[in-house]
């Protein structure tokens, strides 16, 4: 069976999520090749194509990590309630980007009516999906599936509870900040696919790595298959990630 069929098998909802953010991450490459709009220096159709390929990465590391809960949690109301609230969270927040890129309008600090209130519900739906992540993290950590080796339980579970932690702790000094950048940046100056700035104190460098937590523990875990590795990989990713933050911070 393939690894794409697994993830099926594993947790077809979100398996499915993953797919719709590839085909909408395709969308938005080809209209940055037919639309000559820029936003910020750079096509107004590269932010939804970036949450789209977070939200693929997101999803089936989610759909793969699935079966380290036990059975009885995967079937409980807790866990179907965090899959259900992810669901309408990531459509919310990646509708609203691409809608707003459409327009050629901000979808993250925007100074219009809507755009303010619909920038702090984007704050209350980032927060819901990275505590989703945590949660899940908790819940492998405390009763976890037996028949999923501990080395890889334990990095499952550190890896979404790193991700819950750090993602919400880099997303609050993203918004706390008013901005991306610690200075005025613009993305026309950084490398693509991601426009960071690395003279101007970037902060979503460090909320990057916060996020991406959940794929490096366990990816750290299965070349080397042992749980001093999973609290190592964990310790090491989250002093990575807060040293970038305080880099960031300093610009």
């Amino acid at each position: 069976m393939s690894p794409l069929a697994q993830l099926h098998r594993r947790q077809p909802e979100f398996a499915l999520a993953g797919w719709v953010a590839l085909a909408w991450l395709l969308a938005c490459l080809v209209l940055a090749v037919l639309d000559p709009r820029l936003f910020d220096g750079v096509s107004v159709w590269v932010k939804p194509a970036k949450f789209a390929a977070s939200f693929v990465a997101w999803f089936w590391t989610l759909a793969w990590l699935w079966p380290a809960l036990s059975p009885d949690q995967q079937a409980g109301r807790v866990a179907r309630a965090v899959v259900g609230v992810m669901l309408a969270m990531a459509l919310f927040e990646q509708g609203w980007i691409t809608w707003r890129a459409a327009w050629g309008a901000p979808s993250h600090f925007a100074r219009d009516g809507l755009g303010s209130v619909v920038y702090a519900l984007m704050g209350l739906g980032a927060t819901l999906l990275v505590a989703g992540a945590g949660l899940l993290g908790l819940m492998i950590l405390w009763r976890g599936s037996r028949e999923i080796p501990r080395a890889a339980r334990l990095a499952a579970g550190l890896g979404l509870l790193v991700t819950g932690v750090l993602g919400g702790v880099t997303g609050f000094a993203i918004s706390g900040q008013g901005s991306a950048c610690v200075a005025a940046c613009s993305n026309a100056g950084g490398w693509p696919p991601f426009y960071w700035s690395f003279a101007a104190g970037d902060l979503r460098v460090a909320h990057f790595l916060a996020i991406h937590a959940m794929q490096a523990i366990p990816l750290a875990v299965w070349l080397w298959p042992r749980g001093a590795v999973a609290w190592g990989a964990a310790a090491g990713w989250a002093g990575m990630t807060w040293g970038a933050l305080v880099l960031a911070r300093a610009a």
